[in-house]
């Protein structure tokens, strides 16, 4: 067992004097994470693989977040956290790996929409999320490295912070970052976890968010839209297209920062590329101009 792992599962007191098997697990692309088996009990462990500040990920936010939906039964529960060492402990719910197409169809849709509809009634989060302000940030830690492609944006950026705009009261708990692998499906029952960008935020970034990292075409938006409102409303349908390309922009950027600062083997780069072009494929069609004019 690697020696800084062994000081740290030492800090959990339950732990103490038990027999530990401990299995690195490599799916993630922000933390280091292994199952910890105590006599036959399975936990899950997460710590950070970088600096969490350049990052802007909040352990004790993390925590309280994963507390709330834990004790609703769309989580893990957390068992164990130690805040000096953003170490955070949760059951360790054993799964088949999920992937985007998982969740193509109507039905998938809904039921996965039933599961966000709990976590965007939960009592508030700890803090806000704004992706605005998280790609304010990784442009200061990139400076100028920053993609000149992004540079010729930065005008619809700011236009796109304003249209979509809302006040502080119409924010609700969101995961903000529900990729496949932060989902996953145990006895035809889904889980979110890793709540490391979690907040109060706008329900449609999430939609947006969920939209673009699932890989859904125009039926498919409408698809949740209708599972998650009761209806598809042009203006709402407009603000999660256009949330689709903050969350890509956003991305692409903390993978910029993630390039240069993590040791875990993903190739941030051409993840980054990717986003960011696809970013700007929609700000260039002539749907994002009918997007914006209709909010």
């Amino acid at each position: 067992m690697d020696s800084s792992i062994e000081r740290l599962i030492k800090l959990v007191p339950e732990w103490n004097g038990k027999s530990i098997k401990l299995s690195p697990i490599s799916d993630g692309i922000t933390n280091i994470n292994f199952e910890v088996i105590v006599e036959n009990e399975s936990f899950f462990l997460s710590i950070p693989s970088s600096d969490p500040k350049l990052l802007n990920i909040d352990y004790r936010n993390k925590y309280y977040n994963n507390s709330i939906c834990g004790e609703l039964n769309i989580s893990p529960r957390v068992t164990n956290f130690i805040e000096k060492e953003n170490l955070l402990v949760t059951e360790f719910i054993k799964s088949k790996h999920s992937s985007s197409e998982m969740f193509q169809s109507s039905k998938q849709i809904e039921k996965l929409v039933s599961n966000i509809k709990i976590l965007h009634n939960a009592k508030p989060f700890l803090k806000t999320f704004n992706m605005f302000n998280q790609i304010k940030s990784y442009q200061n830690i990139l400076k100028h490295e920053i993609s000149k492609e992004l540079l010729k944006y930065l005008d619809n950026i700011k236009i796109l912070e304003m249209k979509l705009s809302i006040p502080n009261d119409m924010l609700v708990p969101c995961h903000n970052d529900l990729v496949p692998e932060n989902i996953i499906n145990k006895d035809n029952k889904i889980f979110i976890i890793d709540f490391d960008y979690s907040g109060n935020n706008d329900p449609c970034f999430e939609l947006g968010n969920l939209s673009v990292e699932m890989g859904y075409d125009d039926e498919q938006i409408n698809n949740l839209l209708q599972s998650y409102y009761g209806e598809v409303n042009e203006k709402t349908l407009c603000k999660v297209n256009l949330q689709s390309i903050v969350s890509d922009i956003g991305w692409s950027l903390w993978s910029y920062v993630q390039a240069e600062n993590s040791a875990l083997n993903f190739d941030y780069n051409s993840h980054a590329k990717y986003r960011l072009e696809r970013a700007i494929s929609k700000i260039e069609s002539k749907e994002y101009r009918l997007w914006i004019n209709n909010i």
